[in-house]
């Protein structure tokens, strides 16, 4: 048996290739499957079997893609209702794969059709070598219950009890789950990318909390945010994605039709980094840029139903934009800009800029009333420390907040290093271009380089 396990950066997802004498194996195959297919030919075997731990809410599966290009059958839990050609497994049930013995267990908590694959190698013996664990287990904690709000109290329980049928493995068994650190389907991931049952039992605290009702309390406290991605992109999962095929293909527009198309209501996503849109950037559109969780805030702010449009500094910008976009299922990106921000400033359209501001500055601002600083990191990040008198409204989430800014003066939007500050200062000036916004250069990071004291 080989295995190979695929880090997906911005998503923290964790796939598998898993190889036998004469074929391979995907598990949780994300929708850039050309990795999976390079592997399996530098292994010399075939794709024959793709394997679903649950319907992924923060991505979109590239199961349905992979299985049509390579002739492999999708095998997933019964409840999840996929609605694609599959193979729907029962609790417990035995599939025999080349070299592997894999069952199939229900362990619904996550999400309700959440599945772990206990898999033994049968070339070493019967006894199972390896577990696929989903995001029912990850490392150092378990998959949150919450996105489902209105049955999050029975998910937990359930998770409680889907845990016990994961104990009763043995120690030696090796964990490889879903997801690593960054991913927001779980509190407090480990930065470990793979475990064994015994290490999990000596230091996951979540799987190891007792009794039920300790356990349900400890695991719904505090939990980081919801994207509203992903009760859509787990529906996406559930239907099965539109092939590379069904999508449109982007075409470069000049200058003068790129501003038709948004007069006629398509959205601007621009990617540059922070210091390049700051300066210049068409009006009311969308600041992201490619480095960090691109795909993740992509998902969480931009609306899936409306047609996007591109502003990238180079090719290979265009094709990351595009995998990114396509990752959390907004397929419907028609065009991008020829020539790039140049070419628009050259044509002598209208252009909006967000002013910079450095931590020496914001040092010396802090008590002027004018001036409202606004922390746009996760809620765990800011209870680790920030600015005293900061306002904590994570970067998506302006959307929801602005009309408490309308009367201020003056917002100065901070994160860690300035990418989510660039997002959340451009929601602002789409959604109240009165007030003068400003982004914290250099973010947290450069603050706390300054030795400026935080509150915790």
């Amino acid at each position: 048996m080989e295995l190979k396990q695929i880090y997906t950066p911005g998503l923290a997802v964790l796939s598998y290739v898993i190889s036998g004498q004469t074929s391979c194996i995907v598990v949780d195959p994300t929708r850039e499957i050309s990795q999976y297919i390079q592997i399996a030919k530098s292994l010399g075997r075939p794709i024959t079997a793709i394997l679903e731990t649950h319907l992924h809410a923060d991505f979109i599966s590239g199961h349905r893609e992979l299985a049509r290009m390579t002739g492999a059958k999708i095998y997933i839990s019964q409840k999840a209702g996929a609605a694609y050609p599959h193979y729907g497994m029962q609790d417990n049930e035995v599939l025999h794969h080349d070299i592997f013995e894999i069952r199939m267990l229900d362990t619904p908590g996550h999400t309700p059709e959440a599945s772990v694959f206990v898999v033994s190698d049968l070339e070493r013996g019967p006894e199972p070598t390896l577990v696929f664990t989903g995001d029912t287990v990850l490392i150092g904690d378990v998959g949150r219950p919450d996105l489902f709000p209105k049955i999050k109290n029975e998910l937990a329980e359930h998770l409680y009890q889907s845990l016990r049928r994961i104990e009763g493995l043995s120690d030696y068994v090796e964990m490889y789950p879903a997801h690593g650190a960054g991913s927001l389907c779980g509190k407090k991931l480990s930065a470990k990318l793979t475990s064994t049952i015994g290490i999990e039992r000596l230091y996951n605290i979540p799987l190891n909390t007792q009794p039920v009702k300790k356990f349900m309390e400890k695991l719904l406290w505090d939990m980081p945010e919801v994207p509203d991605h992903f009760s859509r992109c787990s529906e996406m999962n559930r239907l099965g994605p539109s092939l590379s095929s069904e999508l449109t293909s982007p075409k470069a527009y000049k200058p003068k039709d790129f501003a038709k198309l948004i007069a006629e209501g398509c959205l601007v996503v621009d990617t540059r980094p922070i210091l390049s849109y700051a300066a210049a950037h068409i009006p009311k559109s969308y600041g992201l840029t490619l480095k960090e969780n691109f795909s993740t805030l992509a998902g969480w702010v931009l609306p899936p139903d409306q047609p996007l449009l591109l502003v990238t500094e180079t090719k290979e910008d265009l094709a990351a934009a595009l995998q990114g976009l396509y990752a959390v299922g907004l397929d419907h990106v028609i065009g991008y800009l020829e020539g790039g921000m140049a070419s628009w400033l050259a044509s002598g359209r209208k252009t909006t800029r967000i002013e910079c501001i450095s931590a020496e500055e914001l040092n010396q601002k802090l008590h002027d009333p004018a001036f409202t600083l606004i922390d746009t990191r996760l809620k765990s990040e800011y209870n680790q420390g920030h600015i005293f008198g900061a306002v904590h409204v994570p970067a998506p989430d302006v959307r929801k907040h602005y009309s408490e800014w309308k009367d201020k003066k003056n917002l100065v939007f901070i994160c860690s290093t300035g990418n989510r500050s660039q997002l959340a200062a451009s929601l602002m000036l789409r959604l109240n271009s009165d007030v003068k916004v400003f982004y914290a250069a250099g973010g947290m990071t450069a603050w706390e380089a300054m030795g400026y004291p935080v509150v915790k």
